[in-house]
């Protein structure tokens, strides 16, 4: 810590002389109390000079006095450096970084992603670090220095140290406006241009979010159409004007044709397109949309299963094994012989099944052939915002020739279940992007594009005031006739507030109110407060009609480990069956109960039913399904036992509760903590897995335990770093 301290007033130091690397500043012309950042480097400075002033003053026609700030920057430090010297004497709201601006590569705060759990010691640090700039826009995060990428010179790694604060609180927002690295510089200067120039001609136009398109892909919420129907009220109640025609909101999912990529494209094409969002699996380079159409005769089951085959060898072949191995895989596993796959690597045959996995995505060959004219594009997906890479999904999508202007990306894999759309009807009451991103922010998600890009706000509607600091502001907007995220965005503000009364108030309106994304808001907050009021929401969330919240309630009920929710899920089981997410979820909080409970209560609910006709069958099934997650805690357990054997048993189980947090196994992880006749390395990763436990009663345990551990004067400092870590992750939750 003391030498990021020491980097950073380094750069303050530096950046107080007007000659320190050349820097070159462009005032405001405008005086408005509150300001944005245009960071850039001199070489796209130099380049595009003309549209960057362009867009400057479109910003402040805004309200925000804008600064163009070019340098040879050297490292991240500098910027953030100047950014927080601007944030606390300028009232700094938002920057964007364009051109080639340092990449932070964050590493030990997996914690603070939806998904990503790569083994930061097995796999290089390129890959199992996560992009982020939350280190540009959140100051209040301390990191260690730990080097700069000796080939890819751009990135920068870091350390999240442990007595940083372990959630993200932006304190202002930022959004990135990077070319294709494929191309040459001056192509990527003309990139640069040629988006701003189409930016400052957007923001120049009154524009009223009421045309929405929304697609969900092949394995996307496991391809549940229980999950899917809701996406039709939330959107409502987030942006009323789309559904005030009969094009305004679109809904598309993968099986409506056997390829959708030219619906899709169609839509996206469609001029005065406000939002795309879409819920998919992705890549940098690639959105996948459909898989394989279902056969209909065995004429295209021979087909599909030639095709597989050919498919699994070259597969096999790209992993490393010879031709002969994967040959033999085939015969020995299913049975194939050559006839399947003897044209594998016919030419034609090859185009053939190329152009036929082309109908299944979109590439960003694709997106450029498209020219999407959405202006904003959110992608609920893995890896389209990844700008580790040369160029990405995001990125080419604001790049196209079409009016889109903003890209919404991960830059590592997320989970299936995050709640994507949170706070998202901010939008439509004439937020900017970032304004909202900023209340939203996960460690991978980023804004490509403009974060000052804004919707017009429906006629007479007056936005409140986001640095408003007083209770009584926020409370007079929780009127029921209010929109809902605007109730949303209220109780948002006064959790941030500390207000007195909120656990009551939370727990109060998710019984009252209709609005399924206030109801959910609720959930997410109430789950800081540890008065009682979390375990009854839960149990109301059982029953609730929006999908993702009994989704994510017996998902959470599971984490809690509260015995009085076995009755709950057992119900649930049988009511909701046919939900396939909730069904996994049940499945999933099966481990995280004493052995067994839960599945002997559904076994009993289901002989008890009077709906079911073979119920010993059906038991037998659900059976099964329980026991299998019921042993993986088993295992687990006799793992942790059984510790002094091999140590490649002990990580994968001490870790992989990081994803099982099982609470009835809290005090087994302490005990490793404190065997000081261990390894340092397994005691850190029990300390780190005891992170996770943020909804677990033994929270308060874990604390206490980690506190007198750090008494120890002869501690390890990695030791020491992660118990402080630990601390503040389950502090966060102990409201």
């Amino acid at each position: 810590m003391k030498i990021t301290k020491y980097i950073v007033s380094i750069c303050l130091l530096l950046l107080s002389f007007s000659g320190f690397g050349q820097q070159t500043v462009i005032y405001p012309c405008v005086d408005t109390g509150h300001s944005f950042a245009i960071i850039t480097d001199d070489d796209t400075y130099y380049a595009c000079k003309e549209e960057l002033i362009a867009y400057q003053k479109s910003v402040e026609l805004q309200g925000l006095a804008t600064y163009i700030i070019s340098n040879r920057w050297e490292s991240p430090d500098c910027i953030r450096a100047l950014l927080k010297d601007y944030y606390d004497n300028k009232n700094l709201e938002g920057a964007v970084f364009v051109g080639n601006i340092p990449v932070p590569m964050i590493r030990r705060a997996q914690h603070l992603t939806s998904a990503f759990k790569m083994d930061q010691d097995r796999f290089s640090m390129f890959e199992s670090s996560v992009p982020s700039d939350r280190y540009y826009d959140d100051f209040d995060m301390k990191y260690q220095f730990i080097c700069q990428d000796s080939v890819k010179t751009s990135f920068f790694y870091y350390n999240l140290l442990g007595d940083s604060p372990q959630s993200i609180s932006c304190d202002i927002y930022s959004g990135r406006i990077r070319p294709d690295l494929s191309l040459d510089e001056k192509q990527q200067k003309a990139q640069i241009s040629k988006y701003l120039r189409k930016l400052v001609k957007a923001k120049s136009e009154v524009n009223y979010l009421d045309k929405v398109f929304s697609y969900t892909g092949h394995g996307s919420f496991s391809n549940s159409l229980a999950a899917w129907k809701d996406e039709t009220v939330t959107l409502k109640e987030q942006m009323p004007e789309a559904f005030n025609s009969a094009d305004g909101a679109r809904f598309y999912i993968f099986f409506m044709e056997p390829f959708m990529k030219e619906s899709i494209s169609g839509e996206l094409q469609r001029k005065g397109l406000d939002v795309a969002l879409f819920h998919e699996h992705g890549m940098p380079e690639r959105q996948y949309i459909t898989s394989e159409p279902p056969s209909s005769s065995p004429e295209e089951y021979y087909v599909n299963g030639r095709r597989n085959a050919r498919q699994f060898i070259k597969q096999r072949i790209r992993y490393g094994h010879t031709r002969q191995e994967a040959e033999e895989e085939l015969a020995n596993d299913y049975g194939l012989d050559s006839t399947w796959y003897c044209d594998a690597f016919d030419p034609e045959v090859v185009k053939a099944d190329s152009l036929y996995d082309l109908k299944t995505g979109i590439t960003l060959q694709d997106v450029s052939e498209i020219a999407p004219n959405s202006l904003v594009t959110i992608f609920d997906a893995c890896y389209n915002g990844d700008f580790r890479e040369n160029d990405c999904i995001a990125a080419r999508y604001i790049f196209s020739d079409g009016d889109a202007l903003v890209g919404i990306g991960n830059s590592v894999n997320v989970l299936q279940d995050k709640s994507s759309s949170d706070l998202m009807g901010m939008l439509a009451m004439g937020y900017t992007v970032g304004d909202w991103m900023k209340m939203t922010n996960i460690l991978e998600s980023h804004i490509h594009g403009d974060p000052t890009f804004c919707f017009a706000p429906a006629a007479g509607f007056v936005k409140p005031d986001l640095n408003n600091t007083e209770t009584d502001y926020w409370l007079s907007f929780l009127s029921p006739q209010n929109y809902c995220d605007l109730q949303g965005l209220a109780l948002y503000k006064l959790y941030g507030l500390d207000y007195e009364g909120m656990s009551d108030l939370l727990l109060r309106t998710f019984e009252s109110s209709p609005y399924y994304m206030l109801r959910l808001q609720c959930m997410h907050l109430l789950a800081h407060y540890n008065d009682g009021n979390y375990v009854k929401l839960l149990k109301l969330a059982a029953d609730d009609p929006y999908e993702f919240i009994r989704r994510k309630g017996v998902y959470y009920m599971g984490k809690v480990g509260d015995e009085s929710f076995i009755p709950y899920i057992a119900k649930m089981y049988l009511d909701d069956y046919m939900s396939e997410r909730v069904l996994f979820n049940i499945y999933y909080s099966s481990g995280q109960f004493p052995y067994g409970m839960l599945r002997d209560a559904v076994r009993k609910a289901i002989m008890e039913s009077d709906f079911i006709f073979d119920k010993e069958a059906f038991a037998q099934s659900a059976d099964a399904k329980f026991r299998s997650f019921d042993n993986t805690m088993k295992a687990t357990k006799e793992s942790i036992a059984k510790i002094n054997e091999t140590r490649k048993g002990q990580k994968f189980y001490i870790t992989g509760m990081r994803n099982n947090p099982y609470p009835h196994l809290a005090g087994d992880l302490i005990m490793l903590a404190q065997n000081r006749e261990l390894p340092v390395d397994i005691r850190v990763d029990a300390v780190e897995t005891l992170g996770w436990f943020v909804r677990a009663p033994q929270k308060y345990g874990i604390v206490a335990s980690c506190r007198k551990l750090l008494e120890d004067k002869d501690l390890d400092e990695s030791l020491k770093d992660e118990l402080q870590k630990t601390i503040n992750r389950l502090n966060d939750y102990m409201r």
